[in-house]
């Protein structure tokens, strides 16, 4: 069984139902899946844009890695959003697999305030990785 978190995103319009709807998805195709709180945070990025709705998962599933990682892509596809997204500061929808197993795929992405927040909401055990 491998072992994620992944961490959820989006600054558009109606982004934190996307983000809660793309929750309710996600725990259909694992093992066993678990959210944190929906957090609206300010982006860290120097191109202006809308504050972002983020949620962190810890996630349990028998799927590999690279199977995940398109998934992922795919639902964010599906919800809008394009290669040129990011770089003009519209993103429907972001799903990043932070850490798999052991090891940390996102360091950047393990030290923002809201996915230590919503790892110690989840009370798990993996927010003493980063502090």
């Amino acid at each position: 069984m491998n072992r994620a978190i992944v961490c959820l995103g989006s600054n558009v319009p109606g982004g934190k139902l996307l983000v809660k709807k793309s929750c309710v998805e996600i725990r259909g195709l694992v093992s066993s899946a678990k959210f944190s709180s929906c957090y609206e945070t300010v982006p860290v990025s120097s191109i202006p844009q809308p504050n972002y709705h983020n949620c962190v998962g810890v996630l349990e599933t028998e799927l590999e890695y690279e199977d995940l990682f398109r998934i992922f892509k795919e639902m964010e596809k599906a919800a809008g959003r394009t290669p040129g997204g990011k770089k003009v500061g519209i993103v429907p929808l972001d799903i990043d697999i932070a850490m798999w197993n052991d090891e940390i795929k996102k360091p950047r992405d393990m030290m923002q305030d809201y996915m230590q927040i919503g790892l110690m909401e989840l009370n798990d055990p993996s927010c003493r990785l980063v502090k």
